[in-house]
């Protein structure tokens, strides 16, 4: 499957790696991190745990382990591509609006 970021993961994924990047004992962890969830989701079928809303029941989330943040993203099979709409901090206190 094709990973595509939206315009506001691509801004999530900038603000976070540049927090990692500047207070971080390991600032490329984040960015590194991404990288593999991205290839992961790739290659692997019906990724993620299912995180229904009522505007998205399809949506879906990963969590990066390392960085504790959340990928959001909903899958289209017969496209065969996934679309990443968020990627949230995992340790904030309350969940994205999606």
């Amino acid at each position: 499957m094709k990973v595509e970021l939206s315009k506001r993961a691509q801004r999530a994924v900038a603000r976070i790696d540049a927090r990692w990047r500047k207070h971080a004992d390991q600032p490329e962890i984040f960015f590194e991190e991404m990288l593999e969830v991205v290839e992961h989701l790739e290659t692997v079928s019906n990724p993620g745990t299912p995180c229904p809303t009522n505007r998205r029941p399809q949506l879906k989330r990963m969590l990066l382990e390392k960085t504790k943040c959340h990928l959001y993203f909903v899958s289209d099979e017969r496209k065969q591509r996934i679309d990443v709409l968020h990627v949230w901090d995992g340790r904030r206190e309350r969940l994205p609006a999606l």
